[in-house]
């Protein structure tokens, strides 16, 4: 069997696997805006007990991003995207989320249906 003919037999598979990779690569593109990431990661840091002066947490972080900025307008300005990048990641997590779905129900069509 050449891989041509193989592809063809398969093209369910073939584009629910394109899918998958496309949903997992939005999902870790994205995840760094998500704020309810950002928390547990943070937890999880503070309860390792790998938190110092030296390696603050990604909570630590934003916060002190926000309010490094000169002005009320500018620290408003600096929590509004922070706010909108989290409900953008949020929105976008359910779209990979449905991709993922949709890739594993054509790859099972596509053994179903041999």
């Amino acid at each position: 069997m050449d891989p041509l003919s193989l592809a063809s037999d398969h093209i369910l598979a073939l584009v629910g696997m394109a899918l998958i990779l496309l949903g997992i690569a939005i999902r870790w593109r994205t995840s760094r805006y998500d704020l309810r990431d950002a928390v547990i990661d943070s937890a999880w840091q503070t309860a390792r007990g790998r938190r110092s002066a030296e390696t603050p947490t990604e909570v630590e972080k934003r916060f002190n991003e926000i309010t490094s900025q000169s002005g009320a307008a500018g620290k408003v300005t600096a929590a509004a995207s922070t706010v909108v990048g989290h409900f953008f990641a949020q929105a976008m997590a359910v779209v990979a989320l449905l991709m993922l779905l949709a890739g594993a129900a054509l790859i099972a069509a596509d053994l179903w249906w041999r």
